[in-house]
């Protein structure tokens, strides 16, 4: 970990990309893990996110509380749960430095997914029984080793033709409750720490700002100029969290 203005400065920048990926840029989420990643041990990383992402969530259902699908809802709970069983026997098996590998491998393979959807015509497989369990299953496991399952999300939810609002809606409420079912287990890793709640405490500003700047602000920024600054910057980060770049410390 660098010196402590240094993790602050990091940690607001990820504050802020929480709040744009939790009202409006989804694929905001894809870069704010390995940002973690560089400011605290991989493991460390996702219990001081945590608490970071469930105060957007609860802001962003208080701002989206009237769009929401329960029935979608229902039918992406069951694959997330066995998603995050799998995903919690990986996190109690694995090191940092292993996490890291697993953190970076996940980053490109969420990359890919977002090429994939933006590129593919999906419209077919819409409807299929299972689509809502596998990509549950896959969120509940991404979210559960690096709280990264937004961009899964938002893939299955354009896939089946949402509404922006309903989009908004159904992923804050499908969050709040899958991250708040998190707490116990990241607790029983040891991975809340009375020292990452004093920070998650000083990064709420942050996520302030980008709540506030994802509601007001970026519907006037090209999504699509936007989306692409992301993907590189992730693309960068992943290939740092594989060893492939030098990462300074």
């Amino acid at each position: 970990m660098g010196d402590n203005l240094t993790v602050l400065l990091i940690g607001c920048i990820a504050g802020i990309l929480v709040g744009f990926s939790k009202t409006g840029v989804p694929a905001a989420g894809i870069v704010i893990v390995p940002i973690m990643a560089a400011i605290f041990p991989a493991k460390e990383s996702i219990g001081v996110l945590l608490p970071m992402l469930i105060s957007a969530d609860i802001l962003a259902v208080w701002y989206y509380k009237h769009h929401a699908d329960q029935t979608e809802l229902l039918r992406l709970l069951p694959g997330c749960l066995v998603g995050m069983l799998i995903g919690f026997m990986l996190l109690s098996l694995v090191n940092s430095e292993k996490l890291n590998l697993v953190l970076g491998v996940l980053t490109l393979a969420l990359l890919l997914l977002e090429w994939l959807r933006e590129r593919l015509d999906l419209d077919g497989i819409a409807q299929q029984s299972l689509l809502p369990f596998i990509f549950g299953g896959l969120a509940g496991f991404a979210t559960t080793i690096s709280n990264a399952g937004g961009p899964i999300i938002s893939i299955f939810l354009v896939i089946r033709g949402f509404s922006k609002e309903l989009f908004m809606g159904i992923t804050a409420w499908f969050f709040l409750i899958v991250n708040l079912a998190k707490l116990p287990l990241f607790y029983q890793l040891h991975l809340i720490t009375h020292e990452a709640l004093i920070f998650d405490l000083l990064m709420l500003p942050s996520i302030g700002i980008g709540i506030f700047a994802g509601v007001k602000l970026l519907p006037k920024i090209p999504q699509n100029l936007f989306n692409q600054f992301i993907y590189v910057i992730s693309a960068i980060a992943a290939f740092q969290l594989l060893g492939i770049f030098p990462d300074g410390k």
